[in-house]
């Protein structure tokens, strides 16, 4: 510990704190009267404090007139930044920003550090389905990214363009048939996508080629054995009158398989695969136009045949498309 500070010792240290300061208001009047300014305020620390704080006046000034660069004080230490509290990821996670995106609260505190830059903002994600014209869903035909089901659109059908013989295989088994495809125009469909799917389920191994050998040439003349028909409800309603599909249901009558647009968008809570029903669907009507009845279910659990009607209930039968299911 040290011993106390005598009155003179005191009165020094103090002089030479005020000389520092006059000497720096020298250097800053001396600009208007220097000779005076500096004279005036050198005299008043001699009288008051001694030589000694006088001469640190005068060598101030003479610095200052001589072009010398003064140091200045040097500055008081900063005090250190308080510290954020940890962000509870909860609340970081549930602070949306106005552009809907998800956002730190403390973002906005931190900067980049000397030489960097800021990063520059994202720009927009675009969207995967932007700027992309609607494309065909497959093995349906369906097109766009939202069906909308029309109750009833204007009756006229279009038929699907393109000729295909049927595949040489069960030829000699039974009969080719000649299918022409048709949709009621407005539907949002592709036409020969939606044909090329029927003529693939007509001709694959399991279906009706398999139960009786039959095959399936596509046609697009009036010269047609079977004609497959993509239609609003309300138009269904009426190409299966005197059949009453009440808007839900399609149907096999005459030459003509009319398959309700309705449950080819939509399928069925029957079934757990709508690729399964669509197949289901053009081989149960199909099938009325070649000749075939309904069947009933066989019992709880057992597999349906594909003539039992399994569009709004299977009766307990296990959903079956296919008119030869074990067929390869």
């Amino acid at each position: 510990m040290s011993g106390p500070t005598s009155p003179r010792r005191a009165m020094v240290t103090l002089g030479l704190c005020l000389a520092l300061g006059l000497g720096a208001g020298v250097v800053v009047t001396m600009s208007t009267e220097p000779d005076a300014s500096a004279a005036a305020v050198a005299g008043a620390v001699e009288d008051s404090l001694g030589d000694g704080a006088a001469d640190v006046v005068r060598d101030a000034y003479e610095a200052a007139r001589s072009g010398d660069r003064v140091s200045p004080p040097a500055p008081a230490a900063q005090a250190a930044p308080a510290r954020l509290p940890t962000p509870d990821p909860a609340e970081v996670a549930s602070s949306p920003t106005p552009s809907g995106t998800v956002a730190s609260p403390w973002a906005a505190t931190s900067a980049p550090g000397p030489g960097k830059q800021a990063p520059p903002s994202p720009g927009p994600v675009p969207s995967p389905t932007a700027d992309r014209s609607p494309a065909p869903d497959p093995g349906s035909g369906l097109v766009g990214t939202r069906t909308v089901v029309e109750e009833k659109l204007s009756g006229r059908l279009v038929v699907a363009r393109g000729s295909r013989p049927a595949p040489a295989e069960g030829r000699s088994k039974g009969k080719v048939w000649r299918v022409q495809v048709a949709v009621e125009r407005g539907l949002p469909v592709d036409r020969e996508i939606f044909a090329a799917a029927v003529l693939a389920t007509l001709n694959d191994p399991r279906g009706w080629n398999g139960a009786d050998g039959s095959t399936f040439a596509r046609t697009d003349s009036d010269r047609y054995d079977v004609r497959v028909v993509l239609a609003s409800p309300g138009t269904t309603d009426e190409l299966c009158l005197p059949l009453d599909t009440i808007g839900e249901l399609s149907c096999g009558i005459e030459e003509t398989a009319v398959l309700n647009f309705k449950r080819w968008a939509t399928g069925s809570k029957a079934w757990g695969s709508i690729v399964r029903y669509r197949q289901y669907l053009v081989n149960h009507e199909v099938g009325h136009v070649i000749g075939y009845h309904h069947d009933l279910c066989a019992g709880e659990g057992e597999h349906a045949t594909v003539m039992v009607q399994q569009t709004t209930t299977t009766s307990g039968c296990v959903p079956e498309p296919w008119p030869a299911p074990d067929a390869r």
